[in-house]
């Protein structure tokens, strides 16, 4: 399940829209048929949680402009993930400021990811979620790229907070 979830990731950062959501199907039947015990394993590396393909959803519809789909992926998938994992939920919260941006809502796109970032703890920055971040600013429209939320955004993205 994680090298299909991979090929769907990959596919759709490739831009490759049809055949990310066609390795995402693969995945999602794959998934419903792994044994229970593995479904189960939300500690592991060797398990594959229903939280787990949804984010993959996200991923792959969000960055197949595919808002309406990426969004319920979202709601699922935080609906699923403890608040302990704090990181994690902010990452799919990145997606959904990039829907938003992608939806023609640039500024509530860009201050919700501002919003995220600040209501995490700075102990639990790290590099992956300021990756998701500018992603979320390389969506930003090249005509709205000047505003000062995107450059702030941007500027808070570049290196990880000192500690």
């Amino acid at each position: 399940a994680g090298v299909l979830a991979g090929r769907a990731q990959a596919l759709a950062a490739a831009g490759r829209a049809e055949d990310a959501t066609a390795a995402l199907q693969v995945l999602s039947d794959v998934t419903d048929q792994l044994p229970a015990s593995v479904v189960a394993d939300v500690d592991s590396m060797f398990g594959w949680p229903e939280v787990r393909l949804r984010y993959v959803e996200s991923y792959v519809y969000t960055h197949n402009g595919d808002a309406a789909a990426a969004m319920a992926a979202q709601d699922r998938a935080l609906d699923l993930y403890p608040v302990e994992l704090g990181r994690e939920r902010a990452q799919l919260q990145m997606h959904r400021a990039s829907c938003l941006i992608r939806s023609g809502h640039v500024a509530d796109g860009l201050r919700y990811a501002a919003d995220v970032l600040d209501d995490l703890p700075i102990d639990q920055h790290n590099a992956m979620l300021y990756e998701v971040g500018r992603q979320v600013v390389a969506t930003v429209p090249g005509s709205e790229r000047r505003r000062v939320e995107a450059e702030d955004l941007r500027e808070r993205l570049v290196a990880l907070p000192a500690r």
